[in-house]
């Protein structure tokens, strides 16, 4: 539990990774459904395409580490998807969650307070079509404004913009090595974020002021620590990805 009187400032932004994970399945509605229960300011998820074409969340290429099941999301119909089990291994309470369609997921996004993070898997090539039909769907849900689409395949970064010039958008952090270049590519862009692995925050907090002279916010991912977290904040970096850290941080 994080102590309310060592904390300068509560975090402007706690963004739950695939949901609230640590106690639910990740990408499942029922993981989307606790973080909001529980307070989370954001949800982060992963999304790909089936084979139909379909939006699909759900972060591995193939199906066996959550399933049990061979093969892989882009070579299976949602219809296929949706005889798979996405929930027991994480716990026999949750037999028969599902792989949620984005559509699924959609009403349960809506009560977001903040932002809604895409991570969109490299695992297929989004023909324009999908991509169109994508941004159609935020736009007829009433989602885009609160919309960052992240993808470490920045092509489809470049069909999103082209399609939606004033949408949210970010670039990975990975490496400090690489720290230039996607500040660069983010402050290019313009309404971009960095999101950023969080030790090479840490090992680097001059990295942060320099982000913000370039009008690019930094997000940090995956804070599962009470003492990382207290590390970020006083470098002031308040918008965090975590597992774990949902409820303890709100309570303050």
């Amino acid at each position: 539990m994080i102590d309310p009187q060592r904390m300068a400032i509560r975090p402007q932004e706690i963004i739950a990774h695939r949901g609230f994970s640590a106690i639910a399945p990740e990408n499942t509605l029922a993981a989307f459904q606790l973080a909001i229960d529980y307070g989370a300011d954001s949800i982060e998820f992963d999304l790909q395409l089936s084979a139909d074409q379909v939006p699909v969340i759900f972060h591995d290429q193939t199906l066996d580490r959550i399933t049990g099941s061979p093969g892989t999301v882009r070579d299976k119909t949602v219809a296929e998807l949706k005889q798979l089990d996405g929930g027991t291994w994480f716990s026999p309470d949750f037999l028969g969650e599902s792989i949620p369609t984005l559509g699924e997921a959609l009403p349960i996004f809506k009560q977001v307070k903040q932002s809604i993070y895409f991570d969109v898997k490299p695992h297929a090539i989004w023909p324009d079509q999908a991509v169109k039909e994508l941004l159609q769907t935020l736009q007829t849900a009433d989602l885009m404004q609160r919309c960052i689409m992240t993808a470490f395949d920045e092509r489809f970064l470049h069909q999103v913009r082209q399609l939606c010039p004033d949408i949210a958008i970010g670039y990975f952090l990975v490496e400090s090595a690489d720290y230039s270049v996607q500040l660069e590519k983010a402050a290019t862009a313009g309404n971009a974020i960095l999101s950023s692995l969080f030790p090479v925050l840490l090992e680097n907090p001059e990295m942060v002021k320099i982000c913000r002279n370039h009008q690019v916010d930094l997000v940090a991912w995956t804070v599962d620590s009470p003492t990382d977290l207290e590390k970020l904040l006083a470098i002031h970096v308040g918008r965090i990805i975590t597992n774990s850290l949902i409820a303890s941080s709100c309570q303050f």
